[in-house]
């Protein structure tokens, strides 16, 4: 079994606990193996941007956040504007021009960039396993009740667009012809569900944890980690030419989102991220720690280099079955994990942690 099914087993088992009453704290820190005497950039003082594609960010976005607030960007002798997007194909397209120093997005948009021509790379990630489900809005029962439905989704091509798609191609429905694609904000898409202006949406966990409050009739017609197996859900972009010009500079902000990815796995931590999260999110306590609480427990955030070869060559797979893309891309034309093996090697792996 692939590591990334292992991973959806065990997000599903962690929801599965965390909807009947499960809790308590984060998992104490894993044990790491001794650091590497790999040597280390060090950058001069300066400003950097980084693209975060949601607007406000869910739990499982709260990496950059967190290095941003516990000093680790600080650390780096760097002072971060996060710069927020709609979605992943706004923040590619500012990574791809130069405008930002390192872009978090989904990987369909990426990918199909690529196989189009962008000169970019994927170099490390912020949460590599799918925790959304498919929320459907009342008298929708099964996939055959899809037909004729509006489907919530935000841009084209980016992460909801497709993972409504394979949920219609799994229902057997021409996505062309059965339905109706309305285009919401990010902060709107709950809302759009809960009044009825969508009939479905892509929700992560605290946002279903939200909407089921706000209205109880909105139900889950599909957990995407069930559906999908081999597949990566974000990555970090960066032009490749910063890797040959530059490379000190990514090198600093991945080793500071690697100790904050890997700071979300320390029980002390807990309440001060909880309390991030709160503010950054906009929701309520108990959705973000309940969620928090999950995503732990679900392997959510990666402490390795967190980019699997089996799930971004799955997800080309996914956008090549689809017709996104025509070329054929392997893993090495897409990542290059220099830098984050570099990392890696200097704050020590975590052992048994899969990415």
């Amino acid at each position: 079994m692939h590591a990334r099914a292992v991973g959806s087993i065990g997000l599903g088992l962690a929801i599965l606990v965390a909807s009947c009453g499960g809790g308590g704290g984060g998992a104490a820190t894993p044990s790491t193996a001794a650091a590497s005497a790999a040597p280390k950039a060090i950058c001069a003082a300066k400003k950097i941007t980084i693209a975060v594609p949601v607007t406000p960010p869910n739990v499982v976005h709260l990496t950059p956040y967190v290095a941003d607030a516990f000093g680790y960007f600080k650390d780096e002798n760097l002072t971060v504007e996060l710069v927020r997007f709609d979605g992943g194909v706004g923040s590619l397209r500012a990574s791809a021009s130069g405008a930002i120093d390192l872009a978090g997005t989904s990987t369909e948009p990426v990918v199909d960039a690529i196989a189009n021509g962008a000169d970019v790379k994927i170099i490390y990630t912020y949460a590599p396993l799918v925790d959304v489900s498919f929320a459907v809005g009342p008298g929708i029962k099964s996939m055959a009740d899809l037909k004729g439905k509006k489907m919530g989704v935000q841009e084209p091509g980016g992460f909801a667009d497709v993972m409504t798609r394979i949920v219609l191609k799994k229902a057997g429905l021409d996505p062309a012809k059965d339905v109706t694609f309305v285009t919401t904000t990010t902060a709107g898409r709950v809302q759009a569900l809960a009044t009825g202006t969508t009939d479905t949406a892509v929700l992560h966990i605290d946002q279903i944890k939200t909407v089921q409050k706000q209205t109880p009739t909105i139900t889950v017609l599909a957990n995407m980690w069930e559906v999908l197996t081999d597949y990566q859900y974000s990555v970090y972009i960066v032009p490749t030419q910063v890797l040959k010009d530059d490379p000190a500079t990514p090198e600093c902000i991945i080793r500071a989102l690697m100790r904050a990815n890997r700071a979300m796995y320390d029980s002390a931590n807990r309440q001060k991220i909880i309390d991030l999260g709160v503010t950054q999110t906009k929701e309520a306590a108990d959705v973000v720690a309940d969620t928090f609480d999950t995503l732990v427990k679900a392997k959510a955030w990666p402490q390795n280099e967190g980019l699997l070869k089996a799930n971004i060559e799955g997800t080309i797979a996914s956008e090549k079955g689809f017709g996104k893309i025509t070329k054929d891309l392997k893993f090495e034309d897409v990542t290059d994990l220099t830098i984050a093996k570099k990392v890696v090697d200097q704050l020590g792996r975590v052992k048994d942690f899969p990415y």
